[in-house]
């Protein structure tokens, strides 16, 4: 209907304003953030000491930026961005984003080395379990040869019994 077509056409209006403004504030930012490359993520990196290893700004991941993440986490958070850069933020939000994406990255690592390790140890319990298992039986089968070879030993004393008054 005319009204729907009315409705989609304001949408995709307002979407190409928020990209404008997206792209108009990505081109500020990196226009700031040309004066020292690196230094803002030298700031960033120290505040994750667990992570922190100094690299420059030229060893940063490259990233497909914008691509990641849905049309409207973007648009939230280039509205966020732009509230937090009026407000006086001193580092840049492609700088901060690019941090995120890094530390999302980790994390996804972490928790996929995380299961591997939760894998392995649940295997070797496992395997912890079965070997106690055949140590018992082990034990069982030891127990009941040293009491054969006990009674072994008192018939061979019986017999050697025997054979020596036989042969007196």
């Amino acid at each position: 209907s005319l009204d729907e077509y009315e409705d989609d056409e304001a949408g995709q209006k307002e979407r190409k304003k928020e990209d404008a403004i997206t792209q108009q504030n990505t081109i500020q930012n990196e226009s700031s953030s040309a004066d020292t490359p690196g230094s803002y993520l030298l700031q960033v990196k120290s505040c994750w000491p667990a992570t922190c290893s100094l690299e420059a700004g030229a060893n940063a991941p490259e990233d497909d930026g914008p691509n990641r993440y849905s049309r409207t986490d973007r648009t939230a958070y280039s509205r966020y961005s732009r509230d937090a850069n009026s407000s006086g933020s001193s580092v840049p939000s492609n700088t901060l984003e690019k941090r995120i994406e890094e530390l999302e990255r980790e994390l996804a690592k972490e928790r996929q080395e995380n299961a591997r390790l939760m894998k392995m140890t649940q295997d070797k319990e496992e395997l912890i379990g079965k070997l106690k298992e055949e140590i018992d039986l082990l034990n069982r089968d030891l127990d009941d040869i040293e009491d054969e070879n006990e009674q072994l030993k008192q018939e061979n004393k019986t017999l050697l019994k025997v054979v020596g008054q036989l042969t007196r």
